[in-house]
């Protein structure tokens, strides 16, 4: 059986294959892939295929997905093209954090990132508000939570979605104990349900079995 903890770098992987292959310049897409799926069907854990040095190049590999996202946040405006450039961040951060994983419970929702934030910025649409959350880097999210300027939040790092021209990459949680900025949330019970929720409907939709 595979590590759930893994699934999201799958996840990570099609999502990418959506991206235009202009969009993806430099990247080995191709390679990424089967190392990915190297180490999904060795089903070995997280922390023996750490062990083994396989995390590496996979990690190495997420970091040259953060410098291409880095380059094109600089000059991307259109809606569709940004939720191009938050799938390959997604994908960067996915598999460059994924050796910080290791020792976290064996589930699906272990495989993300969490974190408390400082809203900087809110901006109703619709029945929705648009917010920028600052964890040290800066994150969209959209919600339909009342929030507000300076409030502190918990929130996962999630396979991004469009709504309108608002591009939201991931989803505010529950989580304890009260951190600060930037630090590494926990999340509840709920929190972790939420979690394993939207990656079993990303899953479903992008045909990757958990």
């Amino acid at each position: 059986m595979k590590d759930p903890r893994l699934v999201t770098a799958e996840i990570a992987i099609a999502l990418l294959q959506e991206v235009p292959d202009k969009v993806m310049k430099g990247i080995d897409l191709r390679k990424l892939r089967s190392e990915v799926q190297e180490l999904v069907y060795s089903f070995m854990s997280l922390e023996d295929l750490d062990e083994q040095g396989m995390l590496n190049s996979i990690k190495t590999n997420g970091i040259l997905l953060l410098n291409r996202w880095s380059e094109l946040k600089k000059v991307t405006r259109k809606p569709g093209d940004l939720l191009n450039v938050a799938k390959i961040r997604f994908a960067g951060l996915t598999l460059a954090n994924l050796p910080n994983r290791i020792g976290r419970e064996p589930r699906l929702y272990s495989g993300v990132d969490c974190f408390w934030g400082t809203i900087v910025k809110v901006e109703p649409f619709d029945s929705l508000r648009d917010t920028l959350v600052d964890a040290k880097e800066r994150f969209d999210i959209v919600t339909n939570m009342g929030v507000k300027e300076r409030d502190l939040v918990a929130f996962a790092v999630l396979p991004p979605r469009r709504f309108g021209k608002h591009i939201s990459e991931g989803m505010f949680i529950e989580a304890e104990p009260k951190g600060i900025s930037g630090e590494q949330a926990i999340p509840t019970s709920k929190g972790k349900g939420a979690i394993e929720s939207i990656l079993r409907e990303e899953a479903a939709r992008l045909k990757i079995k958990i």
